[in-house]
C-alpha cells in the first residue's frame, strides 16, 4: 500500500512529468505527497528560471513582503533559495487543485542524492517518484546521475520518469512490463505493478528470460521441485550432484537443457499470473524469451509502447550479476518509458 510519496522538484521537464505522475498516484492512493527541492548553492540553473526568481525576489523585497528565505549576505544564494521555495509552492498549488488532501513542501540544500534519501527515510516514504534527468545536460546530468543513485539506494520503491519526446507530461498507465525471475524481489515487483495495473485498467506483461544465472538452490526456492516434471527434477539433481564440494548449491549456476529452462520459466510466469489475477488484473500476457533479461525488457517496452517497466531491486543471482539487480541498472539507464524499482 502506498501511503507516502516523495517527489523531488527542480523545474525540469522530467521533474514536471514526475510531478504529474505523483499527483495521479497520490490521488489514486489517497497518499501524503512530499514535494522536495534540493538546492545546490554552487550549481547553475537555466538562466530563465534564475532571472525570473531574481526579479520576483527583488519585487518582494521592495514591497517589504516576507519571502521565507534566510537573510544570507550573498544574493545568489538568496535567489537560489527563493527559486526552490517558488518551485515547491507551485507544485503544492497543483496538488491542492487536484484535491490531494495532504501535501508537504520542503526546501533543502546539499548533495541531492543524499538529501532525497534522507527525506525518504525521515518520512518513511513508500515511493519516490523523480525525473530521470534534471536541468544540467552535462556534468553528470544533475538529476540524471542523482536518479541512478536514488533508484538503487532507495529505502523504498522508486520510479524514475523518462520524459518521452512528443508527450506532454504523464499520460497515464496503459501497459506495464514486469521482469520476473521468480525471486522474492521480483514477486514484490509483480505485486506492486499488479496493483497499479488493476487501478489503471492497464495491460500487464510478465517477462521471463531463459538466460538467467540462478543456482539450483534458488531455482528450488522459486519454483518448488514438486511442481516440476520428473525429467527436469533429474536434471536439477544431476546438476546439484556435479557441484564441487565446498562450492555450494546456492552459488553454482547449473547447465540445463532448453526444455528444462522453459518448464521452469513457465512455472515462474504462472505464479506471477496468479498473483496478478488475485489483484484483479484483467489483462495479463506471459512471455518467455531467450534474450538476456535487460535487452528483452527494453525491446518489449519499446515494441509495446509501454508506459512503465517494473523490476525487483535484486534477483535470484545474488553473487555474479545480481540478475534483476544488474538488470534494473541497465533498464533504468536506457528505458524508453518510466521505470519502477521495487525494494
Amino acid at each position: 500500500m502506498i501511503t507516502t510519496i516523495l517527489t523531488p522538484i527542480d523545474g525540469s521537464v522530467h521533474a514536471r512529468a514526475a510531478l504529474d505522475l505523483s499527483l495521479d498516484l497520490a490521488k489514486e492512493y489517497n497518499a501524503k505527497l512530499i514535494l522536495l527541492h534540493v538546492g545546490m548553492r554552487d550549481r547553475n540553473v537555466p538562466e530563465d528560471l534564475y532571472e525570473t526568481a531574481s526579479r520576483e525576489l527583488t519585487q518582494a523585497e521592495e514591497r517589504g513582503e516576507e519571502t521565507g528565505i534566510h537573510p544570507h549576505p550573498y544574493r545568489h544564494i538568496r535567489v537560489m533559495e527563493y527559486l526552490g521555495h517558488t518551485l515547491v509552492r507551485d507544485a503544492k498549488k497543483a496538488a491542492d487543485s487536484r484535491g490531494i488532501k495532504t501535501s508537504e513542501a520542503v526546501v533543502d540544500f546539499g548533495d541531492a542524492g543524499e538529501r532525497i534519501l534522507h527525506h525518504a527515510k525521515r518520512a518513511s516514504a513508500d515511493l519516490i517518484v523523480m525525473g530521470s534527468r534534471g536541468h544540467s545536460e552535462l556534468e553528470g546530468l544533475f538529476l540524471g546521475s542523482v536518479s541512478h543513485k536514488v533508484f538503487h539506494l532507495s529505502p523504498c520503491s522508486c520510479i524514475t520518469v523518462h520524459q518521452t519526446d512528443g508527450k506532454l507530461g504523464f499520460e497515464g498507465l496503459n501497459t506495464i512490463v514486469v521482469a520476473t525471475d521468480g525471486s522474492e524481489h521480483a514477486a514484490k515487483a509483480i505485486d506492486l505493478a499488479s496493483d497499479l495495473a488493476a487501478r489503471c485498467s492497464a495491460k500487464l506483461i510478465l517477462l521471463h528470460s531463459l538466460r538467467g544465472d540462478s543456482s539450483v538452490a534458488q531455482i528450488r526456492a522459486a519454483v518448488g521441485m514438486e511442481r516440476l516434471s520428473a525429467t527436469t527434477r533429474q536434471e536439477l539433481e544431476r546438476a546439484e550432484q556435479a557441484i564441487e564440494p565446498g562450492f555450494g548449491a546456492g552459488f553454482k549456476v547449473p547447465e540445463l537443457s532448453t526444455a528444462a529452462l522453459k518448464e521452469i520459466g513457465e512455472h515462474i510466469l504462472a505464479r506471477g499470473e496468479r498473483a496478478a489475477k488475485e489483484r484483479n488484473v484483467q489483462n495479463v500476457e506471459l512471455r518467455l524469451t531467450d534474450e538476456d533479461a535487460a535487452s528483452a525488457v527494453l525491446s518489449t517496452a519499446r515494441n509495446e509502447h509501454a508506459d512503465l517497466i517494473a523490476v525487483g531491486s535484486r534477483g535470484l543471482g545474488e553473487v555474479e550479476g545480481l540478475l534483476i539487480g544488474s538488470v534494473s541498472y541497465k533498464v533504468n539507464h536506457a528505458a524508453p518509458c518510466n521505470c519502477l524499482a521495487v525494494h
